[in-house]
């Protein structure tokens, strides 16, 4: 009898000892982590951003008519939830709820997958912009350089390949779950366990993300903030680059802790070739300040408090401080650290929150306007396809950053000799449009407009317009399918597929009025 109640107490000990970790693993990351306040932009943790967004729409009480756009980059670049929801009152007199659930390499695939999370939001129209690059479609001749095809490859090897954490980290983070639940026969045991284990545990799945999420949390309240990805401070009238470097003239509206605790710039060394930089504050009431420096690193500005007696007219110039800087440096002229293939005249860097003494939330899908976009504002046809052609494909050797970018551009050029095959991405997209249209969920798929350089590698192939048959096929017909592949100019694009502020906000009227005959 008593060794009977000694294994009963075993069991039981190592019963509450399993329970107990799974308590402790739900509340710290799968509950706890996510009552964090969310302090990162765009492009600081695409994946955090996706899933703190969703809860965010989920614990939202649904008020209006909801449009959910959804997609890649191609969609953030593209749309903006404010803007389209203005223009859609402006042109109908109606409100609307727009919601954006969107990352970086995005693909059908992972719509697909997360199909269920996305009809549960209950949204009344999916707004889908797709280009070239959602379709993954370089993946096969990465994985077959000399005679891979799309028109032939594997099925299963290309599920196997967006299923690499190393090229494709969404699925632990997102939909393990769904993953192996949908593919387990073809993923293999040992990734079916890794999978198993993040569909799981917390700790397991998230554990690229928590660290950098507190450590930034972290660095916003006690740190310089000098160690970032993107730039999330204030607006300046003049743009920061997406990195927070400013021009050779700048200016902000003064807060008080710039005086007190002081804010930090980034000098770095190539900007002081030509000797000591000096920085000029001054405003329109003649209060000045200059600053010296002769060594490269973050420095700490203490501003002049007189600069202060003008602090708060945010709707005017009163109070503007003006900064000019003696010197500029550029980035495709700098040393190995600093080098870029951009011929921007810049100069200093701001801290990461510079301008905002308590860090902004929540603004992962609210883009602003930034010194890139101004690039190629006044440029013509020609000066834009060199500039083009510099930032993309010169010194391919000393850039292996932009090696994706050369092969994607291959690969429009290679599918222009191949007859077109619904293979992978083409298909789960079916799949997620049949599977909303049962739920009554209509979907606005758009074939997004491209860089009419890269368009014509491949536009007149038999390949382009069966994919656009294709597309429009299962989308529904016209009504639900859009064609848009050459509504802007080549100055409208960073790229081959990511828009301009400038033409975003150009595109905004006509997406709105796309979406005016779904809107009740």
């Amino acid at each position: 009898m008593s060794s009977h109640n000694s294994n009963y107490s075993k069991i039981l000990i190592l019963a509450s000892g399993i329970c107990f970790v799974f308590l402790l693993d739900f509340f710290f990351f799968k509950f706890g982590f996510w009552l964090l306040p969310n302090e990162s932009a765009w492009a600081s943790d695409y994946f955090y951003n996706f899933l703190h967004e969703y809860k965010s729409i989920e614990d939202k009480k649904k008020e209006k008519f909801r449009i959910l756009l959804l997609g890649s980059s191609v969609a953030h670049y593209s749309l903006s939830k404010k803007e389209l929801a203005s223009e859609i009152f402006r042109l109908s007199g109606k409100e609307t709820d727009v919601e954006m659930l969107s990352y970086a390499g995005m693909a059908p695939l992972d719509s697909y997958l997360l199909r269920k999370k996305i009809a549960d939001l209950n949204p009344d129209l999916i707004v889908y912009p797709v280009n070239f690059v959602d379709w993954r479609l370089y993946r096969a001749y990465v994985l077959d350089p000399k005679s891979g095809k799309n028109e032939t490859i594997s099925e299963d090897k290309l599920v196997r390949d967006a299923f690499d954490w190393r090229d494709a980290p969404q699925s632990r983070f997102l939909f393990p779950w769904e993953t192996v639940s949908e593919f387990w026969n073809i993923l293999g045991i040992e990734k079916d366990s890794e999978f198993l284990a993040a569909s799981l545990f917390g700790a397991y799945r998230y554990k690229g993300i928590y660290w950098k999420t507190l450590g930034s949390l972290w660095e916003h309240r006690f740190g310089r903030n000098s160690s970032y990805r993107e730039y999330s401070g204030v607006q300046i009238p003049e743009r920061v680059t997406s990195r927070g470097w400013t021009t050779k003239s700048f200016s902000f509206f003064p807060k008080k802790y710039m005086a007190h605790k002081g804010f930090y710039v980034q000098i770095v060394e190539e900007i002081l070739k030509g000797g000591k930089i000096k920085l000029e504050f001054r405003n329109s009431s003649g209060v000045f300040q200059s600053l010296e420096f002769s060594s490269p690193g973050w420095k700490k500005i203490l501003l002049d408090p007189r600069f202060l007696e003008g602090e708060g007219s945010f709707d005017s110039s009163l109070g503007l401080v003006k900064v000019e800087l003696s010197n500029t440096w550029t980035p495709y002229e700098a040393g190995p650290e600093h080098k870029d293939w951009i011929r921007d005249k810049l100069g200093v860097r701001l801290q990461q929150t510079f301008g905002e003494e308590v860090p902004r939330q929540r603004m992962q899908f609210d883009r602003e306007e930034r010194i890139e976009d101004l690039r190629y504002l006044g440029m013509s046809g020609p000066e834009y396809e060199e500039y083009f052609n510099f930032r993309i494909f010169a010194d391919p050797k000393l850039r292996p950053g932009t090696q994706y970018l050369r092969v994607l551009g291959e690969a429009k050029k290679r599918i222009s000799t191949e007859s077109f095959r619904p293979v992978l991405h083409f298909h789960y997209m079916k799949e997620l449009l049949q599977y909303l249209r049962e739920r009554k969920v209509p979907v606005l798929l758009i074939n997004n407009p491209e860089n009419p350089i890269s368009l014509s590698w491949y536009e007149n192939s038999n390949w382009y317009k069966d994919h656009l048959d294709y597309l429009r096929t299962i989308s529904g017909g016209d009504n639900f399918f859009l064609d848009w592949k050459d509504e802007l100019r080549s100055t409208d694009f960073w790229d081959y597929h990511h828009f301009t502020y400038q033409a975003m906000t150009k595109m905004n009227s006509k997406y709105a009025q796309a979406v005016l005959k779904f809107v009740e």
